[in-house]
């Protein structure tokens, strides 16, 4: 039951087919895919990637999977990150609409992919990824006063199922992890183009642009990187992941969000795994081409 709602050149390289923020305040329905702990998060690394880029980055968020943001509106602001500029906290007195923010991230759990974005979950009150989405979307356009840009982050999924390592004495194959990332690739990824085009055609006046963070991970690791270890990468099966793959993930967020390839000059932290930080440059370009493959179902690509 469901519910109705060509590789470029590298250079030149198209104008961005939108100006990007100098100044993003940036709200999060998210999870640990985004944010694990002080160090192993996603914002810890924009907002610095932002500063090199001679931008300001300020931001809030909260827990949950889609269905729990959508039951517990209005947002509930958790998050704090050391270093990390908030733009609004629940004990400022103020708004959410006072707060405005001009970029909304928001991500699904990495294991409802397997029901389509339309489908009837009923593990989540018999309602689909999208309906919640919508839920959340109209309750922010409603309570902004310009309606802002969403990001919908592409995570990466459950590797319970490809690998029977421990993640203490035994870590993943590099088979299992090539396997884990070769479906992260596939038929994950499909699952959300398939959720960004469902929410585009339910609001087609809205901004909403799908991240393929996982998907663009998968192609780091199994290629350029597939010599970083695994214990510089994932602490368990979920997959929560260590800094250098939270790292990893901002550099395709922020190619996202801001239309452009993070700052060469960003001095990056040493808790970032050495084969990371010796090929920052040649990361970024990879993140980059790759980023400017991918585009929606219907053939219309409003970033790159």
């Amino acid at each position: 039951e469901t519910e109705t709602e060509t590789e470029t050149e590298t250079a030149p390289d198209p104008a961005p087919a939108f100006a990007g923020p100098t100044d993003v305040r940036n709200y999060i329905f998210g999870h640990s895919l985004v944010l694990h702990s002080e160090r192993a998060n996603v914002p810890r690394f924009l907002a610095g990637f932002s500063a090199a880029a001679g931008k300001r980055y300020r931001m809030a968020g909260q827990y949950g999977f889609m269905d729990m943001h959508a039951s517990q509106l209005p947002p509930q602001p958790q998050w704090g990150v050391p270093g990390v500029g908030s733009f609004w906290d629940d004990g400022d007195g103020r708004s959410f609409r006072t707060a405005n923010p001009n970029v909304v991230l928001m991500t699904e759990a990495n294991f409802r992919q397997y029901y389509p974005p339309t489908g009837v979950d009923s593990d989540v009150g018999g309602r689909s990824s999208v309906h919640h989405t919508l839920r959340v979307i109209d309750w922010v356009v409603e309570n902004t006063r310009e309606a802002p840009r969403f990001i919908i982050y592409a995570n990466w999924p459950d590797m319970a199922p490809y690998t029977e390592a421990d993640f203490e004495g035994r870590m993943p194959s590099s088979a299992e992890l090539r396997r884990y990332w070769d479906f992260t690739r596939g038929a994950f990824n499909d699952w959300w183009e398939a959720y960004q085009d469902a929410l585009r055609r339910a609001r087609p006046r809205l901004d909403i642009d799908m991240v393929p963070v996982g998907p663009i991970l998968g192609e780091l690791l199994t290629g350029p990187l597939a010599s970083v270890p695994a214990r510089e990468l994932y602490e368990d099966n979920a997959p929560h992941g260590r800094p250098t793959l939270y790292f990893l993930a901002s550099l395709v967020t922020y190619a996202g969000m801001y239309g452009e390839r993070p700052p060469a000059d960003y001095r990056i932290p040493r808790d970032v795994a050495a084969p990371v930080r010796e090929r920052y440059a040649d990361i970024v370009e990879r993140v980059w081409t790759s980023l400017r493959r991918y585009d929606a179902p219907s053939g219309v690509s409003r970033v790159w």
